[in-house]
Parts: C-alpha cells; structure tokens; sequence
C-alpha cells in the first residue's frame, strides 16, 4: 500500500481496526483478541530487553540496514505465532534473529526452518540465534527448506523477510500454511508476492496495514481482505 493511499485509509482502517464492519466471528475474535490486544504477555519482557540491547550497540543507520524489527511489531508478530501455535516455523531472511526469537518463545516444542544464504556473514542473527541454534535447521535454497518444512508434522506458520518465489509461497498456502509477510511498504517485490498470494488463496482470510501482511488460508474461512491499522 502506497504512503497516501495509508493516509487516505487511516481512518477507515482504525475503524475497522476496533472490529468495526467485521461480520466475520473469527476475524473479529482475531482483530479484538490478537492484533489490538493491549494487555501483557509473558514473553514481552524477554524482547523487549533484546530489542534495547541491539539499540543501545548499534546507530540508527545500522538497524535500518539490519531491519531490525521494533519492539511493538516484535509483540504482535509473538502473538499471531502465539494463537496459531505452530509446531514448525518457516522462516525467510535471519534479519537481526529477533522474529525468531519472538516466534520461537510461544513454544519449547516449535522448531525453525531458516532460510537465509547469507547467515554466516550476518554475525548479529547468529549471536541473537545462539541459545536457539539447537531448535533451528539453516537453509542455503528456499526449495529444500519448504520442502523439509511441508514433510515435517503439526501445525504451521511461515514469516517472509526477503522476497522468494511465489510458487514456494503458493505451496504453503496450499498446505494450509499461515504466512506472515513484512516490508510490503519497503520492497516492491514482496508488495507483489502478497497480491499473488491473495489472488492465489480461494478461502480464508487477510489482514494488513499495508507494511505487514498476514494471511489465513483455512478452508473453514469464506475468502476476506481486511485493511486493518496494526
């Protein structure tokens, strides 16, 4: 979604944001429950702590080029992972290792599919990732991590950094794979991925504020978009 047309929806997305308009139970509940909750988490503490500590080492620049996730969207990514509860995560782009982290805290029984080429020269994701590394697979080619990902057992959810090619994301629609994806106001490769995917899913829902995505495919959900302030 393009910077005006966010201005232009600002309203109309607080709106709805609130649960406004929704007839959806499941999307209210979702809205009201996940998204806007504002009361506390056991895991808050944790992140934001790791947050301040990348903030206090590092420039404003650094955590633009490391796209270091903030705090608040740390939390609210904690809590869509939180109420799916998947027992596999695919992960794409390590960035600075705090979604992973986030992700990783809902559950002692989740286990990461990493896809990042370049982890090895992302020293700040490796050292974030250490206490985890014996919970997270690394993966060099986004095919062999969906792959091994989609033959994996249990409940699913994927979080899409960097663009990779639509027909993996397809794939993991398909499978009933909740998707997260982030940048969309960034990158206009990932704007597109989003669209294919929307186009893509025959049932289920979406919700985005137009940086961040997230999409359900269940089948027990008539087919939704919701523009919603995040």
């Amino acid at each position: 979604m393009r910077t005006w047309k966010r201005y232009l929806t600002a309203w109309s997305r607080h709106h709805r944001s609130g649960g406004f308009g929704i007839h959806s139970p499941f999307a209210f509940n979702f809205v009201r429950t996940v998204l806007r909750q504002p009361k506390p988490y056991y895991a808050y503490s944790g992140i934001g702590q790791l947050v301040n500590t990348i903030k206090a080492n590092t420039t404003r620049r650094q955590r633009h080029d490391l796209d270091l996730l903030g705090e608040r969207d740390a939390r609210l990514l904690f809590r869509v992972t939180n109420f799916f509860n998947p027992r596999r995560i695919l992960q794409a782009g390590a960035a600075t290792g705090v979604e992973s982290v986030s992700m990783l805290a809902v559950s002692r029984e989740s286990r990461l599919y990493l896809f990042d080429p370049q982890i090895e020269q992302k020293a700040l994701a490796v050292k974030v990732l250490q206490s985890q590394l014996e919970r997270v697979d690394c993966y060099d080619d986004a095919r062999v991590a969906v792959d091994d990902f989609l033959q994996a057992d249990g409940t699913s959810l994927a979080l899409v950094n960097v663009p990779i090619d639509e027909a993996l994301l397809h794939r993991l629609l398909d499978a009933e794979t909740v998707l997260v994806l982030r940048r969309l106001n960034h990158d206009e490769a990932m704007w597109r991925l989003f669209d294919s995917c929307c186009s893509h899913m025959t049932t289920g829902q979406t919700y985005t504020n137009g940086k961040t995505a997230i999409l359900n495919p269940s089948p027990k959900l008539q087919r939704e978009d919701f523009t919603l302030w995040l």
